[in-house]
């Protein structure tokens, strides 16, 4: 017993020396027999691996003291083909492969290097942690291991390509890390501190590009850098990107939070906030690499670190303004963000926007690009292009989420939000410390956004990537409450909600089509919500006609509502113009509304919209007429031209000439003869219904006076035709009392048609009680009773009669309806 102890020694040490070819022959290739003995004898005795190990390191640091350069590269191998073999039980000489490949690491040769991540790379692919953080020692040594391949990553060196190399070098064992299982298994937030600043830092080399390539092309990291062509910037730069992409798509959860720490730090402690290209080309490339469903984390992240900005000196620095970029780029980048609550984050960004108008005032005008990308420009200039970076950013972040759909009403829930906060019916001159029009402005600036967003998104019902117009997701009654502001008394306000109606209203898909070959109109407000949209608008612009500041910005957006309506809605949308057109006509006749000039131009609005109706509907004598009227009226050089479309370049309302000319005094000279109009329109027939063949019901709804009974009520046979619809549509439970009567035999049937209802013989009977009652009154009593009063009762001889004649049926079928069981359950 006591010789064979030994031998066991013995054993090992000889099955690794045999390994090893002779020094003298300067070989790097392990004997492959001898190899091969030695990775069976360790994997059928797994308790032998410790001891073999542990000589092993012993015999790297003999060999490096001797200088022995290929006995390592051998020992690298031997090692390599152990960890292969026995990777089930990599856990019991884990420890010494550490020490081993940090030894060779000193070394400084770089074929051992190179070797040596050759032979981590495949550790790494494991290696499960599971033993991080139970044994305190191996842990040290292992994070200490990882920290020499961190500092390869960014190495510099005279000799170029050799820099490149080791850079090379470093970047592979980094990224054999990160896929390593035991990235997570223990301390977390340490191993990230160790790889993830190295990565920033190749990725910071180059901060003009703005998009990473995460792909590595055709370089694999278990590629060696001796003799590799491949090896240029552009490929380390890659395997950087790619590695921090495979790092967040390994997180979850909790740690993605954690993960974004590192990148926070370092862009604060090497200031490098700015230009924002560099912090918004990272976090593009994690939000591509996260899972979907933690995607959204995200955004909640950066929000929180905007919240915690509370002082000027914080929110119109460089980190702010980055993070908002950063944001932007984010909810604009055409990724689901699954799990977001839309309503939370648009209240987020909607606050930072009020909050940053606090230090520095909203300027209407986008910010252009080479404010942001200026960097000598002085701290008054730089802090000006900030504010107007962080608050366009912010609204384009919240045009951003209407980008993608995550539930039905999630746009109608966005512009329900943001029409709230106009606050169209309040009477305070200030709201969060801003003057009301300038808070109107900000949130029509929010609205228009929100529309622009909802065109780009793309339909998930398209069979290809068709652009999405924005009406087929905002209903039209969103906008109800924004529909005051038309009125509003500051001239701003009115222009820029006629601004953002308009381009919603335009870009909604027609309604009708005058290409149509059916002989009758097509009804465009089948929908309850859109005939209350239009009616409130009607409403709304004879308000906004009769205001006292009414200028030419107004008439121009007026006008072109009127048209925009009649090319979205058809017949549905004439019907009710034609009254809201005359009774404009008659406040002009009756001076309520002020100023020759601006009569004179109102007035040719409505000719000029009755042209575009006969045009549209393509009737040639009312367009005849209404040039007659146009001739009447002559024509002046100063005449104002309306058109269908608006020009967006306006930026201040543009007010009408106080002064009176010939063409003013022409205003009333010539006006719209209603009986003509409306005869020369209900002549046609593509404008009649089907069962209006003469046309009188269309005369009748042209001719109804504004706010009368009549005007009502062809502005309720919409609703009308919409309840008529809909309940022809609603689905009836069906009663078991009427399957048992169509089942009746049609002599039943007759019998039942000749019998007495139960309420006659009741009163029949009564009537004979009562009778019986009044013969025992006093005579005094019955001839006073008036010619008027009740009749007589029947007497008893006509009710025995009546009871005579009581036919029923001599057989009754039996019923098939029982009261206990449903019709519907067999029997």
């Amino acid at each position: 017993m006591i010789s064979c102890i030994p031998c066991v020694h013995v054993k090992h040490a000889t099955l690794v020396n045999n390994c090893y070819p002779p020094v003298k022959d300067g070989s790097t290739i392990p004997r492959s027999s001898e190899l091969s003995y030695l990775t069976f004898y360790a994997s059928s005795k797994p308790a032998k691996l410790t001891k073999v190990g542990s000589f092993i390191q012993k015999r790297v640091e003999k060999d490096i003291r001797k200088g022995r350069k290929f006995q390592n590269i051998v020992s690298l191998q031997i090692i390599k083909a152990l960890i292969q073999t026995c990777h089930r039980d990599l856990n019991i000489f884990s420890k010494y492969i550490v020490k081993i490949l940090s030894l060779l690491l000193d070394t400084r040769d770089i074929e051992i290097i190179d070797r040596s991540c050759e032979t981590f790379i495949v550790f790494c692919s494991y290696h499960d942690g599971s033993t991080l953080g139970v044994d305190s020692s191996f842990t040290t040594d292992y994070e200490s291991l990882l920290k020499k391949f961190s500092g390869f990553c960014n190495y510099t060196n005279e000799d170029v390509a050799f820099a490149l190399k080791m850079s090379y070098i470093g970047h592979r064992a980094v990224q054999a890390a990160v896929t390593s299982g035991a990235l997570q298994s223990s301390n977390f937030k340490m191993q990230l501190s160790i790889l993830f600043p190295p990565l920033m830092i190749t990725i910071a080399s180059k901060p003009t590009s703005t998009t990473l390539d995460t792909s590595n092309g055709s370089v694999d990291i278990r590629d060696s850098a001796l003799n590799n062509s491949k090896v240029s910037p552009e490929v380390i730069e890659s395997i950087a990107a790619h590695t921090i992409s495979i790092l967040f798509n390994k997180v979850t959860g909790p740690s993605v939070r954690l993960s974004l720490v590192p990148l926070f730090s370092y862009l604060d402690e090497k200031e490098n906030w700015w230009p924002p290209q560099l912090a918004v080309k990272i976090l593009k490339l994690v939000l591509d690499s996260l899972q979907p469903q933690y995607r959204h984390l995200l955004v909640s992240d950066l929000l929180q670190h905007l919240d915690t900005f509370n002082k000027q000196e914080d929110i119109m620095n460089d980190k702010h303004a980055s993070l908002i970029s950063s944001l932007d780029s984010i909810l604009n980048a055409n990724v689901p963000l699954a799990g977001i609550s839309i309503l939370e984050v648009l209240n987020s960004l909607f606050t930072l926007l009020i909050k940053s108008t606090q230090y520095h005032p909203f300027n209407v005008s986008a910010v252009s690009e080479n404010e942001i990308q200026e960097d000598t420009v002085v701290d008054v200039e730089k802090t000006t292009g900030h504010a107007n970076l962080i608050q366009h950013g912010l609204i384009h972040c919240i045009g951003g989420l209407a980008t993608q759909n995550y539930y039905d009403n999630q746009l109608n829930d966005m512009i329900g939000y943001l029409t709230s906060k106009l606050r169209t019916n309040t009477s305070l001159e200030q709201v969060d410390g801003l003057l009301i029009h300038d808070y109107r402005s900000i949130v029509l600036c929010c609205l228009d956004s929100v529309v622009q967003g909802s065109k780009s998104a793309i339909s998930p019902n398209s069979s290809e990537a068709e652009i999405r117009i924005a009406g087929t997701k905002i209903p039209l009654d969103a906008w109800n409450p924004a529909l005051g502001l038309l009125c509003d008394k500051n001239a701003k306000t009115r222009m820029n909600v006629a601004k953002c109606l308009y381009d919603f209203l335009q870009n909604i898909p027609p309604k009708v089509s005058m290409e149509s070959t059916d002989e009758y109109p097509k009804h465009s407000l089948t929908e309850l919500q859109d005939n209350t949209f239009v009616n409130q608008l009607i409403y709304a612009m004879l308000d906004w006609v009769l205001i006292s500041d009414f200028n030419i910005t107004d008439l121009r957006f007026f006008y072109a509502y009127l048209c925009l309506l009649n090319r979205k809605f058809g017949v549905d949308a004439t019907v009710v113009i034609v009254p809201l057109i005359f009774k404009i006509q008659q406040c002009i006749q009756e001076h309520k509304i002020s100023l020759q000039t601006r009569q004179y131009a109102i007035e040719s609005a409505l000719i000029s919209w009755f042209a575009m109706v006969a045009e549209f509907y393509n009737i040639q004598p009312l367009f005849d007429y209404i040039q007659t009227i146009k001739s009447k009226r002559g024509t002046q050089p100063d005449d104002l031209r309306l058109t269908e479309s608006i020009d967006y370049t306006i930026k201040e309302p543009e007010l009408f000439s106080i002064s009176i000319d010939d063409a003013a005094t022409k205003a009333n000279t010539a006006w719209i003869d209603r009986s003509t109009i409306v005869e020369l329109m209900s002549k046609e027939g593509n404008l009649r219904d089907e069962t209006d063949t003469h046309g009188l019901d269309l005369e009748a709804k042209l001719f109804a006076e504004w706010g009368s009974d009549a005007f009502l009520r062809s502005d309720q046979t919409i609703r009308s035709r919409i309840l008529i619809d809909s309940t022809n549509n609603k689905p009836k439970l069906s009663s078991p009392w009427e399957h048992a009567e169509m089942e009746r035999s049609p002599l039943a049937m007759e019998d039942k048609r000749n019998s007495i209802r139960v309420a006659t013989l009741k009163e029949a009977l009564v009537a004979q009680t009562v009778a019986d009652d009044d013969m025992d009154t006093d005579s005094t009593q019955s001839n006073s009773l008036s010619a008027h009063s009740k009749p007589p009762p029947m007497r008893a001889n006509e009710v025995n009669a009546l009871l005579t004649e009581l036919n029923l049926p001599q057989q009754m079928a039996p019923s098939t309806v029982s009261l206990v069981n449903p019709p519907y359950k067999s029997t």
